[in-house]
């Protein structure tokens, strides 16, 4: 599926949360932003948060975990944006397999859910999970 301008704004949005994230200068955080649009039309974000000891969490996570913390769990469209830091430039990447799992088991809708993989296109989370396991957490 091709990008619409609400796709583009939120990719803008992705981009911002680095941008905002940058000042706390952590090794292995801010690199990646995320940013999705819930079912409500409401727009949640997060950051990469790396640390030595093993213990990091996705972009995708952090933006999962405002939405949740919000008491909402629908996802209508995601995305995750790396900066580069050598190139100074940002670049969309699909969602690594846990973050394509987390958005899955939030909710069982979200297996619909628009996927932004790159600048100009966005599959359903169905399209990178095709063979997932039946499980949410949903009560």
């Amino acid at each position: 599926m091709k990008l619409t301008a609400k796709d583009k704004n939120l990719i803008e949005e992705a981009k911002r949360i680095i941008v905002k994230s940058n000042p706390v200068k952590l090794i292995g955080t801010g690199d990646v932003g995320a940013a999705l649009i819930t079912s409500k039309g409401n727009i949640y974000r997060g950051v990469c948060i790396g640390f030595y000891c093993g213990i990091d969490s996705c972009g995708e996570y952090q933006a999962i975990g405002a939405m949740i913390s919000n008491g909402e769990k629908g996802i209508k469209s995601i995305v995750a944006v790396w900066f580069d830091e050598k190139t100074k430039k940002y670049r969309v990447i699909p969602p690594c397999g846990k973050c394509r799992e987390m958005i899955k088991q939030a909710c069982r809708k979200n297996i619909n859910a628009e996927v932004i993989i790159s600048g100009t296109k966005k599959v359903k989370l169905k399209e990178l999970l095709p063979h997932s396991w039946g499980g949410t957490l949903e009560k």
